[in-house]
């Protein structure tokens, strides 16, 4: 994940397309095709998860840094 704001847009578009698949009316009658949209919206939340757990590793880092870091004086 080198950038992770990329990687969010992309797996939500990717959740968009197959909740919408899911949710067709028309799509109802294609069991095999929705299971489908089911299983791969699944997999895209799972994988926002992760990323967003990556994320919040990384920022949880750097905010840890930064407190650490010497501050500029204020005259």
């Amino acid at each position: 994940m080198n950038d992770p704001m990329t990687s969010l847009r992309d797996r939500t578009g990717v959740l968009g397309v197959a909740l919408a698949q899911w949710a067709d009316g028309d799509a109802a009658q294609d069991t095999a095709g929705a299971r489908r949209a089911a299983s791969a919206a699944v997999d895209a939340i799972d994988a926002l998860l992760r990323d967003l757990y990556l994320l919040r590793g990384r920022l949880v880092q750097e905010i840890r840094q930064a407190d650490g870091a010497p501050r500029p004086r204020v005259a």
